[in-house]
């Protein structure tokens, strides 16, 4: 299940919303990706907002601002949630989940899972 692009249904990310796509992103390669890997994947799962105008348009150091986006988002997981491990631990260019992000996209999983098995009811008249 692509539980990532299920995140993204019916509303706009803000670069907070990123963080949940991150996890589950790199999640699915099994805690642990290249950048590139989860620029791509990150790339293809929001493709219709990446896609804009606005998103291909360079910002610091001429880099696109969705990729921008994503080491933002990374970067804030790192620092003020704890989810991603530092390059110091990972290594230069590996984003790896520590065992709260990995705690994390189970929680995720889990509200996604749970909420498949909820049904609306017909409202009675």
């Amino acid at each position: 299940m692509d539980y990532a692009r299920r995140l993204l249904k019916g509303r706009r990310y803000s670069q907070d919303d990123l963080i949940h796509f991150l996890i589950l992103v790199i999640h699915t390669f099994g805690g642990s990706a290249k950048k590139n890997q989860v620029d791509d994947k990150m790339f293809e799962i929001l493709h219709s907002e990446f896609s804009k105008d606005i998103y291909q348009e360079t910002v610091a150091n001429n880099v696109e601002r969705w990729k921008h986006d994503i080491a933002w988002a990374k970067e804030r997981a790192k620092q003020h949630h704890g989810f991603i491990k530092s390059a110091v631990d990972a290594g230069w260019g590996i984003w790896e989940l520590t065992k709260i992000g990995r705690e994390q996209a189970a929680i995720l999983i889990k509200q996604f899972e749970n909420a498949d098995k909820v049904k609306i009811r017909k409202k009675k008249t």
